[in-house]
């Protein structure tokens, strides 16, 4: 029998709307799957469930009387952690945060409420969203649905987690360094890392921070590719400084067919080596779109220097985040990093956090290099419509909460990497700030893996295009062994 909580957030809508299912009864549903999932997952880890009954009554109530408030009416959803909702925490995993309350909503919340959907709850994130792992010191860790002792990818872990396991509809989650991506990688589902600044972030940072973080975005979660397209619709858009000025302009894209589409690929590069097993299942998901009719275009990448140009991610990561790190916290990781007298851990993390202290000068000739890299990828994706490359350097890793982030390393196919290496798959498209899609292509291990799916800026619509043709033709999501 089919279990409702873990089909798409559009089948859900579309039996509301057709009256064959309450809101009320469906946002209950989702209570009894956190109830009986949470307890070992620990992805959901804050709810207001009385304000969200009374919320789903009334538009029981809307719906009887033929009136319908949007295209995700009485669907439930959450958001992670960092996003705030009004009367709610946004500790960002800290502590001293831990009574704090949001004032006012997100704007990603305000859309998702606009269009019907019950913001039930959070999701958890590691501390300051600097991790591919979950856990804080206020809410705990949150585990993998597909192996508990593993991590569920992060910064939007409890995000894909609870996708994955039935807990909500849809998620709105963020990224700067893979924080969508991975968890979806992770986790079997999929997200939407969107172009920058093609979604508002108002609402995603500390109290009285007004400004966005350089490369960093809001984007939706989901078990399905239409449903990220569905809730990029609706959470997509300028911010409140903005609108008075421009609309957003981002080109449809109608294709359904993976024959519709050229494709180019870049699976493998000397900066982050990929595991045995995932490179194997990326090579049989090119097989299965040649098959399809796809046009794949071997031997054809971006002209440039990937080694410079994940310097110069690294470089501005650091800076995008030097506004809310202390001088103190700058010198002791810098200080941390050196001790380790590690040339692999100095040219990834060395490289990130010495982006915390360059002058304004040398940002604004790293922008500068960002625009001619920007320059290549626009003339690649002038012939190529979807880049395929992998999302990190594996799949799922686990638990390691020893030490900093930058003293852990990954064996990746016998040989020890530092986790922070995987970076180069986001920023290479994250630092010129173009739109990738995660979907589920595999496993390895039992474990899922997935491929990630990079356009062009602003063809946000083709990415999602791409990933719903792969959903429809090759396959999507599974349900976790646990949830079975």
């Amino acid at each position: 029998m089919e279990n409702i909580v873990l089909t798409s957030a559009t089948n859900q809508a579309n039996k509301i709307r057709k009256k064959n299912l309450k809101s009320s009864d469906l946002l209950k549903m989702h209570f009894d799957q956190i109830d009986r999932f949470n307890p070992e997952i620990n992805a959901v880890i804050w709810e207001d469930r009385e304000t969200a009954l009374k919320c789903a009554k009334k538009l029981d109530e809307d719906a009887d009387k033929g009136k319908w408030h949007g295209p995700l009416h009485g669907v439930p959803v959450t958001v992670k952690e960092s996003f705030d909702i009004k009367g709610a925490p946004s500790t960002w995993g800290h502590p001293h945060l831990k009574n704090h309350s949001a004032k006012l909503d997100s704007d990603a919340v305000f859309r998702l409420r606009e269009a019907g959907a019950i913001v039930f709850g959070k999701t958890n994130v590691p501390l300051d969203l600097a991790e591919w792992q979950t856990f804080n010191d206020v809410y705990g860790t949150t585990n993998n649905p597909w192996d508990l002792t593993r991590a569920p990818g992060g910064s939007s872990g409890g995000s894909a987690a609870a996708l994955a396991t039935g807990m909500t509809a849809l998620e709105v989650g963020s990224d700067i360094g893979s924080s969508i991506r991975n968890p979806a990688h992770y986790c079997g589902v999929f997200g939407l890392k969107p172009t920058y600044n093609v979604v508002s972030t108002k609402g995603h940072g500390p109290e009285g921070w007004h400004i966005g973080a350089d490369i960093s975005v809001a984007g939706p979660l989901a078990r399905s590719a239409i449903d990220l397209k569905l809730a990029f619709d609706i959470i997509k858009g300028p911010n409140s400084f903005s609108a008075p000025a421009w609309k957003l302009s981002v080109p449809n894209d109608t294709r359904k067919n993976l024959n519709e589409f050229n494709i180019g690929l870049n699976l493998s590069d000397a900066e982050s080596p990929i595991d045995n097993g995932y490179m194997e299942v990326l090579l049989a998901f090119v097989e299965r779109l040649k098959a399809a009719g796809a046009n794949i275009i071997i031997n054809h990448k971006p002209n440039i220097d990937t080694k410079k140009h994940f310097t110069l991610y690294l470089n501005l990561l650091g800076a995008a985040l030097a506004g809310r790190t202390s001088e103190k916290t700058y010198l002791e990781q810098m200080a941390g990093i050196e001790a380790l007298e590690n040339n692999k851990i100095m040219r990834v993390s060395g490289n990130r956090y010495k982006g915390l202290g360059i002058t304004h000068r040398e940002q604004l000739n790293l922008d500068n290099e960002r625009h001619i890299n920007r320059l290549a990828f626009d003339e690649y994706f002038s012939k190529v419509d979807i880049l395929i490359t992998p999302v990190a350097s594996s799949a799922a890793f686990n638990h390691n909460q020893v030490g900093p982030r930058y003293s852990r390393f990954l064996k990746i196919n016998g040989e020890n990497q530092p986790e922070n290496t995987q970076l180069f798959w986001s920023g290479y498209s994250g630092v010129v700030g173009l739109p990738s899609v995660v979907g589920p292509v595999g496993t390895v291990n039992h474990l899922p893996v997935g491929y990630q799916a990079i356009a062009g800026y602003g063809r946000d619509y083709t990415a999602l295009a791409f990933a719903t043709a792969v959903e429809k033709e090759i396959g999507g999501f599974n349900v976790p062994p646990l949830c079975s």
